[in-house]
């Protein structure tokens, strides 16, 4: 008989396990569907590294499905096909063609206890191999990574960032830069083998179709910065130590072969370093004329210090000789200890006595000629005596008057010469004029002239002048008017009575000290000296300068402490304040607006991301490279047109290929140039009134909208004006301050943080095209920001 009641309760715990079950299987159902949609996108449109990953979302049967594929073909195929698969109802959302991203650019940097991973990479497989090995390389250092997954990476590129972080350990600071196909090492080498290895590793990409392009990379500097050349007996020429770059480096090889000729037996175990003393390539040149003059030996710079030791010529006079020359030249700071192994002088000569041979008895009746017959009116001769006896003394005739008109005139002693000598150096040959004394006072001044210039050709155009009158010792005079011309590489001494005058040129500062330390001794008794006039100088008269990321260095010369302060003052304003290092020298002689030409020419070197400069008597050279077209551009016309009268230059100013990190600083400055470049003029020429029209509102507009980005940045605001104007009075340094201030304000009213403008003014200083061009009036009067890096 049917009882529902009693059954009907039967279903209610049916129905909880049958609504269980279906609770429990739609996640699982869910999830079978994302994977075979998936699967589905994989299996037409492929994956894709770098791009955005595909993903699936399932409700129920509908499937939303997002991300990226390589085409779009691929992507429509893939959703009509998702479409079709068992189990889906809708295919929603949809897939997009991946873009590449360019530039694609990686690096890899270390700098101090830090080290960092940035940029793009195809996959976070990539990413995590890279950390692993960046790990290994630098163990112990903490490493924070940013690395960010994108699409786009050319062939080899991951075999390319692994080859690089095996290079970071051989920097002590530094980094490893790829972008797209090119690729640069730039930093302080950890070591001088290091850095050769870092070049090696830049002239042999460790992948096809990449290429090293120009960076800052430095070798490490050393301390004490040791050079040392040994000539051994076998005739091999060992270099061993330090050079401070590539072109020292040529200039030592190079004196070299001219000193000990092209068939030498050289072995240059030379490395790179930096450190070297100013004065280091003038004591090199001076150690290997030493050397090549020895027949076996050693000469070393140790920091300022310069010794040389070795064998002397075979023969002991001018083993002697070189003895003497090296110590004349000595000057204050050079040499500290000298030895050289002479022969032994030779045995005095002994005197030979030849005994005459004994000769008969002569006489002298039977040897003497007859006597004339005596004329008419003389005496008679006297009669020879006879052997044994003394001859009876012969008794003048008288002498005869001479008549009165016919007397001769007293001797007259020729009149006294005075001493005006002089010897000229030039081109390779030394002319010595003037009257001396004697042959033998000849003699000496031409042997001195000998062992003092060495291989130049001597003119021998003096005079002797028995009837010279001088006080003077001559010879001693003179040969120290020759060693002080020795010290000139072209010039003149004189010695007039007894006063002595040189002018000329030395070849460097070394040249000059010994000059200058050879007059402080003073000259022979007697021989009037002054102080070293200003008509002696150093030519080539140089200046260097070199800039990058790791410092500021300034070698050569400079002619007061006045402009020495000026350039200190410059970097004062920059960040290399920290990381500067001043070896110049103190030397009188620059030429006119040498001062001005070096303060112009650093203010364009300090402006690039690195870079070096040279003043060099009237020549200014100029290389750098910059992430800026437009700075490139500011630069290579003012370094040409801001230089004082009459001097030269030659500029060259690239784009970095590389190393141009696209962080928000440096896009807000491409984004700013950009801005710069297409609306160059603000204002109204010799006036700063801001008329807001519709384009000048774009302009601020826009450049708030940049500014915006780059909230922990510092951008000065650079006021610039052209040189119309000028000549009725205007101001241009006041007019462009006056228009950075009000674009200034003009930002502020739109949000900018005043902590984050400041504002300079440079004038008609800074031209971005030359004076004079047609474009020259709206390009030069601007305004232009510059993001603090």
């Amino acid at each position: 008989m049917s009882q529902p009641a009693r059954w009907l309760w039967g279903f209610v715990p049916l129905a909880l396990l049958w609504g269980a079950g279906n609770l429990a299987l739609d996640p699982a159902i869910e999830r079978d569907v994302a994977a075979r949609a998936l699967r589905v996108v994989d299996g037409v449109a492929g994956k894709t590294p770098g791009a955005r990953p595909i993903v699936a979302q399932v409700d129920g049967r509908d499937v939303t499905i997002s991300g990226e594929v390589l085409s779009t073909d691929g992507a429509t195929t893939a959703m009509a096909q998702l479409r079709g698969e068992f189990g889906v109802r809708r295919a929603l959302g949809g897939l997009s063609q991946v873009v590449a991203q360019k530039p694609y650019s990686w690096f890899a940097s270390r700098q101090g206890d830090s080290a960092v991973l940035g940029g793009f990479v195809p996959d976070l497989d990539t990413a995590a191999a890279n950390r692993t090995a960046m790990e290994a390389a630098l163990p112990g250092m903490r490493i924070a990574d940013r690395q960010t997954v994108a699409f786009g990476a050319p062939e080899g590129f991951v075999a390319m960032t692994a080859a690089m972080i095996t290079e970071l350990p051989k920097l002590s600071s530094g980094r490893v830069t790829l972008d797209d196909g090119r690729f640069c090492i730039e930093g302080k080498a950890a070591s001088p083998d290091a850095f050769l290895g870092l070049q090696a590793a830049l002239a042999q990409p460790a992948q096809p179709g990449f290429r090293a392009v120009t960076c800052d990379l430095e070798p490490p500097a050393v301390s004490p910065y040791r050079w040392s050349a040994e000539r051994q007996a076998g005739g091999d020429l060992i270099l061993r130590g330090f050079y401070p770059g590539a072109e020292p480096h040529g200039r030592i090889l190079a004196a070299i072969q001219r000193a000990f000729g092209s068939a030498v037996n050289l072995k240059d175990e030379l490395k790179p370093a930096l450190g070297a003393p100013a004065t280091f390539l003038d004591k090199v040149a001076r150690a290997v004329t030493d050397l090549a003059r020895l027949s076996e030996g050693r000469a070393e710079i140790t920091d300022n210090v310069y010794s040389l030791s070795g064998k002397g010529p075979d023969g002991y006079d001018a083993c002697q000789a070189l003895r003497l020359q090296i110590a004349q030249m000595d000057g204050p700071d050079s040499v500290a200890q000298v030895e050289i192994e002479c022969p032994p002088p030779p045995p005095p000569p002994v005197p030979v006595v030849v005994p005459l041979p004994e000769m008969p008895d002569l006489i002298l009746h039977d040897v003497l000629p007859a006597a004339p017959p005596a004329p008419a009116g003389a005496p008679p001769a006297p009669e020879p005596a006879s052997p044994g006896t003394a001859p009876a003394p012969a008794v003048p005739p008288p002498a005869p008057a001479a008549p009165a008109d016919t007397a001769k005139p007293a001797a007259v002693s020729p009149a006294p010469v005075p001493l005006d000598w002089s010897a000229r150096r030039a081109d390779g040959r030394v002319d010595l004029n003037g009257p001396v004394p004697s042959e033998a006072a000849r003699a000496e001044i031409l042997d001195a002239a000998r062992r003092l210039f060495g291989g130049a050709t001597i003119e021998d155009r003096m005079a002797i002048a028995p009837a010279l009158r001088s006080q003077l010792d001559i010879p001693a005079a003179t040969g120290f008017a020759l060693e002080a011309l020795s010290q000139l590489k072209a010039g003149s001494v004189t010695i007039r009575n007894d006063a002595f005058a040189i002018a000329g040129e030395a070849a460097d500062a070394a040249g000059l000290a010994a000059l200058r330390a050879l007059l402080a001794r003073g000259g022979p008794a007697g021989l009037a000296l002054s102080a070293l006039p200003d008509a002696v100088t150093v030519r080539p008269y140089g200046l260097a300068l070199s800039a990058s990321r790791s410092g500021l260095r300034f070698s050569g010369y400079l002619p007061d402490e006045e402009t020495r302060r000026a350039l200190q003052a410059q970097v004062a304003e920059t960040p290399l304040k920290e990381r500067f290092e001043d070896a110049t020298l103190i030397v009188p002689g620059a030429p006119a607006g040498f001062g001005a030409a070096a303060r112009a020419v650093l203010a364009d070197l300090l402006r690039l991301d690195l870079g070096t400069a040279s003043v060099e008597d009237d020549r200014v050279r100029l290389r750098g490279l910059t992430c800026r077209e437009l700075m490139r551009s500011e630069i290579q016309t003012s370094a040409t047109s801001g230089l004082p009268q009459g001097f030269k230059a030659d500029v060259s100013i690239g784009l970095r290929e590389t190393g141009c990190v696209a962080d928000p600083p440096a896009s807000c400055q491409n984004q700013l140039d950009g801005l710069t470049r297409g609306n160059t003029v603000l204002f109204g020429q010799g006036t700063t009134v801001v008329e807001l029209d519709e384009p000048t509102e774009r302009v601020i507009g826009e450049a708030a909208a940049i500014l915006g980005k780059c909230a922990g940045s510092v951008v000065t605001i650079e006021g610039h004006a052209n040189r119309d104007g000028e000549w009725r009075g205007y101001d241009n340094m006041d007019l462009s301050l006056r228009r950075a201030l009000r674009v200034r304000d003009e930002l502020e009213r739109r949000g900018i943080d005043p902590a984050q403008l400041a504002v300079k003014a440079y004038g008609s200083t800074r031209p971005l095209v030359p004076y004079g061009e047609p474009e020259a009036r709206a390009m030069n009067r601007r305004v232009q920001f510059t993001v603090a890096k």
